[in-house]
């Protein structure tokens, strides 16, 4: 596959970022699920001076980067905004892991494969920079299409001219495995509310299940870098909640499950068909699956 060149800055300032959150913007609508400009430069600022050594001690080493990504002839076909981190779990080889907070193909770009091309390119450039042999572990964020409101669906729906299925399946053939565990975002500032629309998923794991300790580390650098900006942890109840247990479960050796959803994706022909699928309305997409294993297990009635 072919890679596509990537512009990157760790700094709120110049051409880069200004192209990248041009786009960005266009590209998010719902209100709690974005950052504004100044968060967003309040962020990148956390890579530099007494903020970052001061978060490094805290938490290890990290990098917050804005990127445009361009292709063959030079034209502009999307951009993302990560945070990259070294996991430092005692007893065990270093992690290395990225949150991709925010990625978009641009409108005239899309049904080309950039997707694809971007995330891959994303993932080397990662490893590349952390000197790593192996393809770090990418978090993403995605909607829920059962705990979204009607209104946030069929808003971001039409805006992005996506449904929320689709993006799941396109993600899941991506190899996206869904993270079983009861996500919620805390506010990205404090005029914002948690976000509980979503779910969280991961890119790049083998296997059926991660460490607790992983997911916990890699969450513990998110939370307290790119959305609270190094605010303490433990004042934001939901970061607190889903860390505590994350942590207990690490603590007794647990691991967490990486769901395939490719099966339920197939069989849904839109969120309203659920019901009648699964004999249930579930609330989530996590419960979704959970009703729909039960249906698909051969020792169902």
């Amino acid at each position: 596959m072919t890679q596509l060149t990537l512009d990157i800055t760790d700094s709120g300032e110049g051409p880069v970022f200004d192209r990248f959150f041009a786009g960005y913007d266009r590209a998010f609508v719902l209100p709690d699920e974005k950052e504004d400009r100044d968060g967003l430069v309040e962020c990148l600022a956390l890579n530099h001076g007494e903020a970052y050594r001061a978060l490094e001690r805290r938490y290890g080493r990290f990098r917050e980067l804005c990127l445009i990504a361009r292709d063959e002839t030079g034209a502009v076909v999307g951009g993302a905004n990560l945070i990259a981190l070294r996991l430092e779990l005692p007893g065990a080889e270093p992690v290395v892991s990225a949150n991709l907070n925010y990625l978009y193909v641009e409108p005239e770009a899309r049904g080309r494969g950039h997707l694809r091309r971007l995330v891959e390119t994303i993932s080397a450039t990662i490893a590349e920079m952390a000197e790593s042999p192996a393809r770090p572990l990418i978090f993403i964020e995605q909607n829920d299409p059962f705990a979204m409101s009607a209104e946030a669906y069929a808003r971001d729906s039409e805006f992005t001219g996506l449904d929320q299925l689709d993006r799941l399946r396109i993600w899941a053939r991506m190899g996206a495995r869904i993270v079983d565990i009861d996500y919620i975002q805390p506010p990205l500032s404090p005029g914002q509310q948690p976000d509980d629309g979503l779910v969280y998923a991961v890119l790049g794991a083998s296997g059926e299940s991660l460490p607790a300790c992983v997911v916990a580390a890699h969450l513990r650098m998110f939370f307290g870098i790119s959305v609270l900006k190094g605010a303490p942890l433990d004042a934001d109840p939901t970061a607190s909640r889903l860390l505590g247990a994350l942590d207990a479960a690490c603590h007794s050796g647990g691991s967490i499950s990486l769901i395939d959803p490719s099966s339920l994706l197939s069989a849904l022909t839109s969120r309203d068909s659920a019901s009648d699928l699964l004999d249930s309305t579930p609330s989530s997409l996590r419960g979704a699956l959970s009703l729909w294993s039960a249906a698909s297990s051969p020792n169902a009635a």
